[in-house]
């Protein structure tokens, strides 16, 4: 026989818990959030990282990150898609392949 028990989960709403809350005491509240920027070698040793607010945009840390760097290859997702960053690892001699997700 199956366990129907309901088992609350944080952000599930299917047992129902506190009307309208996510976290804390006021409703919908997101909380802050932050993104790391990492370039890491072949190994997927860390070289070095960017922490940046959770509204900043991945392609604004790219040039920073990259700079000074020599690889082969730059490995990044859509979010580093831009013309100047291309340029720059074309000009460090790196081949930029962007990963895109479906």
């Amino acid at each position: 026989m199956a366990d129907d028990q309901c088992i609350p989960l944080q952000g599930s709403s299917a047992c129902g818990g506190s009307a309208g809350r996510q976290s804390g005491d006021e409703p919908y509240k997101r909380g802050l959030n932050t993104k790391i920027h990492l370039a890491v070698d072949a190994s997927g040793m860390p070289l070095r990282i960017i922490i940046t607010q959770g509204t900043r945009a991945d392609c604004t840390q790219a040039g920073r990150l990259i700079e000074g760097l020599s690889a082969e290859y730059l490995l990044a997702d859509r979010g580093y898609d831009t013309n100047a960053i291309l340029e720059q690892a074309k000009n460090q001699g790196m081949e930029a392949v962007i990963l895109i997700r479906m």
